[in-house]
């Protein structure tokens, strides 16, 4: 009967403990190498900023603009959009721009004592009637071809022999009648002034096919000027 010798049998369990697998060493190397790989992403990530980031972070939508908040943070407030001034009427016109009709022989060169004065480089003067039977009035027609609406003009008298003598001027419309049967002549507005007292007058000419103003005057030697003139497009 064969015999197994005890030492014999330590011994061969020992050297087979050292020649197969250690798991204990295997298992704290591999802790060892997971632990300074984690470390070492982290290092990477502290001190270099290496981690993945999203393309669009930090971008603003359009439309949309950033306003630092109290806290710090960026609030953003969506972009509205500024409305346009509204735009301005037909811009007006110099009366003496228009067609003349009737009445240029009553127009005279503005009195040399009043060239040059401020507001009266576009002045209309007109020499006042004889106050005769037959020369009561003087009047100047524009033609207007129902194309205008406002009109508005400053009044100053010329009367160096009597200057407390009163000048009026007064604005008439001519409009045709529909039928065509004639034309009507509607007052519309009148002003009156003295040397160094103007005066002023506004008259709405709608629907006007001319315009008339007529001047009538106390002192036969007056001049009646009209002053910043201007008509506005219907």
């Amino acid at each position: 009967m064969a015999t197994v010798d005890k030492e014999q049998s330590v011994e061969a369990g020992r050297a087979e403990g050292r020649d197969g697998p250690n798991w204990v060493v295997w298992i704290t190397t591999v802790t060892a190498v997971l632990s300074v790989l984690l470390g070492g992403g982290a290092l990477l990530r502290d001190y270099f900023g290496w981690e993945k980031t999203d393309p669009g972070a930090g971008r603003t939508p359009a439309g949309v603009t950033g306003a630092p908040s109290p806290g710090g943070a960026t609030a953003l407030t969506t972009g509205t959009s500024t409305a346009a001034p509204p735009t301005s009427g037909p811009a007006s016109v110099h009366v003496d721009n228009l067609q003349l009709k009737a009445g240029d022989a009553n127009k005279v060169p503005l009195p040399r004592a009043l060239t040059g004065q401020d507001g009266l480089d576009r002045a209309i003067a007109i020499r006042c009637p004889e106050n005769v039977a037959q020369d009561k009035q003087r009047e100047v027609t524009y033609e207007l071809l129902r194309r205008y609406q406002d009109l508005t003009l400053g009044v100053r008298a010329y009367s160096p022999d009597d200057p407390q003598a009163r000048v009026r001027v007064t604005v008439y419309v001519a409009v045709r009648r529909p039928d065509d049967s004639g034309v009507d002549r509607l007052k519309r507005a009148s002003a009156e002034a003295q040397e160094g007292k103007p005066g002023t007058l506004s008259a709405d000419l709608s629907g006007a096919d001319d315009l008339i103003l007529s001047v009538t005057c106390e002192y036969p030697g007056s001049i009646v000027v009209l002053t910043g003139a201007r008509i506005t497009p219907a």
